[in-house]
C-alpha cells in the first residue's frame, strides 16, 4: 500500500475508550464508531497510555461488523503498522502485540477498511498489571463531507 492513509494523517479522532484507569488484568471494549464516511484505504486506532505506574502491559483488539451488532475480530493480514521514522509497513506475526505499550506513550494499529466493516470496536486488553495503567483509544481517518 503506497500513498496516504490514516497512520500518516490526524482528521478525525473520535474516542473509542475515554481514559480508563486499569489495576488488574482486564479487557475494556470500546462503543461502537460508525465508518460510513471513512475516505481512507487504512484507518487506524491510537492506543495511549497517560499515567503508569507498576509493571505490566497494554495492546489493542480491533473487531469489525456489518450491522453494529455482530463483531468479528480483525485479522492480522488486514492490520497495518507502520516504522514511524521511515514510514514503511512492518510485517510481524503478531502486529497488535507489536505496537503494545508498557511505559507512557502512544502507538497506532492500522486496519484494512472495507464496505463490509460500518462499524469498529477497540479493546483495550491489559496483561501483568502490578499496578496502574491510565489508557484512552481515539480512531483516526479521514472523514468526507455530508449534504
Amino acid at each position: 500500500m503506497n500513498g496516504q492513509n490514516a497512520l500518516s494523517k490526524m482528521n478525525d479522532n473520535p474516542q473509542l475508550v475515554p481514559a480508563t484507569v486499569i489495576t488488574t488484568n482486564t479487557t475494556v471494549v470500546s462503543v461502537s464508531h460508525e465508518l460510513n464516511n471513512c475516505l481512507d484505504a487504512v484507518a487506524s486506532v491510537v492506543l495511549t497510555v497517560s499515567a503508569y505506574s507498576g509493571a505490566g502491559s497494554v495492546k489493542l483488539l480491533l473487531a469489525g461488523s456489518e450491522d453494529n451488532s455482530t463483531f468479528t475480530t480483525i485479522a492480522n493480514d488486514n492490520l497495518v503498522i507502520k516504522d514511524l521514522t521511515t514510514g514503511a509497513e512492518i510485517e510481524s506475526l503478531d502486529k497488535a502485540a507489536a505496537v503494545a505499550l508498557s511505559s507512557i506513550g502512544s502507538t497506532k494499529l492500522g486496519f484494512v477498511f472495507n464496505y463490509k466493516t460500518k462499524f469498529i470496536k477497540a479493546s483495550i486488553v491489559s496483561t501483568g498489571v502490578t499496578g496502574s495503567i491510565t489508557a484512552s483509544a481515539i480512531i483516526q481517518y479521514e472523514k468526507s463531507f455530508q449534504k
